[in-house]
């Protein structure tokens, strides 16, 4: 079996101590930029593997709390993804020192600030790690909290100011939208008629920046095209206006940038078959869109890697509580334009 190389050794390779070698490797402050690049060359080529649990165990269990809306409901078409991620990334870790408390809170992601409230007050001092979403206001000022008492959090979805302390782990929901505009401009170039779009929340940041981005575009590209903006999050604050929409104004597209009024916006589509040709762009991609990707009802979605994001909010949170590093990051993953022939690859 080859020798394990110690930090030790690291330090008697490059000259310097023990401390410069574990403040180099764990991004810390003390150590020069040209002493950081010697050491982890040395690293690299000494194939020098960080004993992650070994410095875990030193500090004992660590709890780490994850708060996201359960997965039911309108909350099971986003969430069931990134449940999945979580779960699967934390049962990589049994053989660590991670206690996993999952609070599946009956609360959606507009209100989940009241599960964020209620964790502060009651639990807060037995958690070392939390993993959430804080998509507005009131969520985002709840996780600052976590994060202000040194507790490592990681966000997934959300967006913060870089003084809020905390990690996150999302899409560019700006991209998003751009990427959903510029397939129906390809898609409706050299057709007059009006899109339908599904703006989701107000309150949301995510549904802010992603149809935003969407509107922008399309203003832009293709200003012939009328836009029939109908507001609200899920079936009792679309399904009125929408259906006034599909009876009266014969839309060549709609676009609705959240899970809950994709899967809405197609059950409604469907039940109004007169309009076949309409092409329909939604958001994430789940089993429930399947028969709507088969009929042609639904044209494409945007896939927002949930599923990745859960795994990857695991990992950051994994290496803060080890201590490989202690940087307020964020971290960025891709989104796909989804069709009918590689849904498969993506549903959750």
């Amino acid at each position: 079996m080859e020798k394990r190389i110690t930090l030790k050794e690291i330090a008697e390779r490059t000259g310097v101590s023990v401390g410069t070698v574990h403040c180099a490797i764990y991004g810390k402050k003390g150590v020069s930029e040209k002493t950081r690049e010697m050491i982890l060359r040395e690293v690299e080529r000494c194939n020098f593997q960080l004993n992650e649990s070994a410095s875990l165990l030193r500090r004992g269990a660590q709890n780490v709390a994850v708060v996201l809306p359960k997965a039911k409901d309108e909350d099971q078409y986003y969430f069931r993804g990134i449940w999945e991620g979580i779960r699967a990334a934390a049962a990589n870790l049994q053989s660590h020192p991670l206690n996993f408390h999952y609070v599946e809170s009956e609360f959606s992601m507009d209100r989940i600030s009241e599960e964020l409230m209620r964790l502060y007050d009651r639990e807060v001092e037995d958690i070392q790690g939390l993993i959430t979403v804080s998509d507005d206001k009131e969520a985002s000022a709840w996780a600052r909290r976590f994060g202000r008492l040194g507790i490592p959090t990681v966000l997934i979805s959300s967006y913060k100011k870089e003084e809020s302390y905390v990690n996150t782990v999302k899409v560019d929901h700006e991209k998003a939208g751009k990427l959903a505009a510029e397939f129906l401009y390809h898609v409706l170039k050299g057709k007059a008629g009006k899109i339908l779009l599904l703006t989701g929340s107000e309150y949301v940041f995510s549904n802010v920046r992603y149809m935003g981005a969407f509107r922008d575009y399309i203003l832009e590209h293709c200003p012939e095209k009328e836009l029939i903006c109908v507001p609200g999050f899920g079936k009792e604050a679309i399904e009125g206006r929408v259906r006034e929409v599909l009876e009266n104004e014969n839309p060549l597209a709609a676009f609705a940038c959240n899970a809950r009024n994709t899967i809405h916006l197609c059950r409604l589509a469907d039940e109004y078959s007169t309009q076949p040709d309409m092409v329909i762009v939604g958001s994430d991609v789940f089993r429930e869109l399947i028969p709507y990707f088969e009929n042609g009802i639904l044209t494409a979605a945007i896939y927002q890697s949930n599923r990745e994001q859960g795994a990857k909010a695991v990992e950051m949170l994994y290496h803060q509580l080890c201590g490989k590093t202690r940087e307020v990051t964020e971290e960025e993953l891709p989104i796909g334009l989804v069709m009918k022939y590689n849904y498969e690859s993506y549903v959750s």
